[in-house]
């Protein structure tokens, strides 16, 4: 079980891109999460990719777990359940909190059995990015947060404090105080979406907030993997050249941001 530490989640696509975060991690000594989209999760095989990413991992010698990002699909969430992926996560932000809470604790029900773990989300952070379209700003309350936290079994938390998906327009005003509030009233580890954008000086502001534990990244490897095409179009001489530089490009970016996580605040 994930429970100590802390971890950037990458949102991969497929096999290769899979390797190559695996590849960084082990580059680094380092654990890290593994996720997909609700959209890439219909396209993989599910237990043969879970299978895939628990092999890989062990063979570099780090643990890889797997995560399905922002499902609101509950016979995917089960689905991803069977199929031995590591963690879930049941979202539910775009309903009332009590029924948020409800469609939360039947999920997480039925993946504990399972020794799955489920991230849920309170407010809705914002963004258009795989799946996700939340054009309105969201943040969380703080009576909502206490009320979903007291209410639900989960094992992270995820709140929208001014984070986005995708690529930020503009810089973000983030509300560090929700961050610090659910951390302290909880012990459950605080997972930040949308890091992709977020400069190095705000992530490492963020990883020094005790209780944040998960990172979550996913435009940046698609901006890695489309770099990695632009030179793979004039460096290659065999296929497996052309594999092997947009490997790299993504492996490079999943370090720089591993790297970050040697940071903590005097």
């Amino acid at each position: 079980m994930l429970t100590t530490g802390q971890h950037f989640a990458f949102n991969i696509w497929d096999f290769e891109s899979a390797k190559a975060v695996i590849d960084a991690a082990a580059f680094l000594s380092q654990d890290v999460i593994l996720q997909t989209s609700t959209g890439i999760y219909k396209k993989l095989p599910g237990k043969v990719f879970s299978d895939f990413v628990k092999t890989y991992s062990k063979y570099k010698g780090i643990h890889a777990w797997l995560n399905i990002d922002h499902c609101k699909d509950e016979n995917m969430l089960i689905n991803a359940v069977d199929s031995g992926w590591d963690m879930i996560m049941a979202d539910g932000s775009s309903m009332p909190v009590n029924q948020n809470i409800e469609f939360t604790n039947r999920i997480a029900s039925y993946a504990h059995k399972r020794n799955v773990m489920v991230e849920a989300e309170v407010g809705q952070v914002k963004g258009i990015e795989d799946d996700i379209n939340v054009q309105q700003d969201a943040i969380a309350s703080k009576d909502d947060i206490k009320t979903f936290l007291n209410e639900t079994n989960i094992d992270f938390i995820a709140v929208a404090f001014g984070n986005a998906h995708g690529e930020y327009k503009v810089v973000p005003n983030l509300h560090y105080d929700l961050v610090e509030y659910t951390a302290g009233i909880s012990e459950l580890p605080f997972v930040v979406h949308g890091g992709s954008g977020l400069s190095d000086d705000v992530l490492r502001k963020l990883i020094g907030i005790e209780g944040v534990k998960k990172i979550n990244i996913s435009t940046d490897l698609k901006i890695a993997y489309k770099s990695g095409i632009s030179k793979a179009i004039t460096d290659w001489k065999q296929p497996i050249d052309a594999n092997q530089i947009i490997h790299d490009e993504i492996m490079e970016v999943a370090i720089s941001k591993m790297k970050l996580l040697s940071y903590k605040e005097n």
